[in-house]
């Protein structure tokens, strides 16, 4: 079975865990989902989307659209929510009926710790090599599961369709001494909340990914999410560990 590799992932971190458990699948292609434009794929029903989002306050991203580019054809899907040790909440049941409205089937799922965007201490050097073991265990039960002729979909904990919630409030700066004037930041935003000519943000649409800090090519942007850094370090030190899901 052809595995695809699919992720959103402004800091580097999903993409990581994607292409980690994609790896074991043996994928050998990988769509980024980030970007103003929405990535199209089409899959077929032997083939295997491996795809991967970061959880925001507890959800999928709120980019309009994000997965509308990927159509399944009773297509199996394994789903990645990877977070920075809080928890992953509603995101994995929210993403698996958004895929199952697009012709996917859910075959297994976890939850994968990487590094927290506004306390990286949380989650840092994760996934790990404890977290690679339980993985591997994980994509093993996964392939067992596809070698059946009728094999159910896996169960995942969470609300499928959660009320939206706000973005975290993150103050962003910009070094105009440094700032190239490029417009690669604004590119960048899944959301559009860059205004292309002036490179301001919007706050009514930016949901504090810092995909444009990720992309500017001279580091003339940043953000000071220290106090929230403290609130999560404070609350959410204790390790937690990768989750899985198979069963039905």
């Amino acid at each position: 079975m052809n595995a695809i590799g699919a992720y959103f992932s402004p800091s580097g971190g999903t993409k990581r865990a994607c292409e980690l458990v994609g790896g074991l699948f043996d994928a050998k292609e990988y769509v980024n989902l980030g970007g103003r434009t929405r990535a199209q794929r089409n899959f077929s029903k032997d083939e295997l989307l491996v795809l991967a989002v970061p959880v925001y306050a507890g959800q999928m991203p709120a980019v309009p659209g994000l997965l509308d580019g990927l159509k399944g054809e009773n297509t199996p899907c394994v789903i990645l929510a990877t977070y920075g040790n809080r928890h992953y909440d509603e995101t994995l049941a929210q993403v698996k009926r958004i895929l199952g409205e697009q012709g996917f089937r859910c075959a297994g799922a976890a939850a994968v710790i990487t590094p927290h965007i506004f306390a990286p201490t949380l989650g840092e050097g994760r996934p790990d090599e404890k977290d690679t073991t339980v993985l591997e265990q994980f994509v093993q039960g996964v392939k067992e599961k596809l070698a059946e002729e009728n094999w159910a979909e896996a169960a995942v904990p969470g609300n499928p369709n959660p009320p939206p919630k706000p973005a975290v409030p993150v103050k962003k700066d910009r070094d105009w001494d440094t700032c190239l004037g490029c417009a690669i930041c604004a590119k960048a935003c899944p959301t559009e909340a860059m205004d292309l000519k002036t490179l301001m943000w919007a706050d009514d649409k930016c949901i504090s990914c810092m995909s444009c800090v990720s992309a500017c090519p001279t580091g003339a942007l940043g953000f000071n999410s220290s106090l929230l850094a403290q609130k999560l370090t404070a609350n959410f030190s204790a390790r937690r560990e990768v989750e899985t899901f198979l069963e039905g």
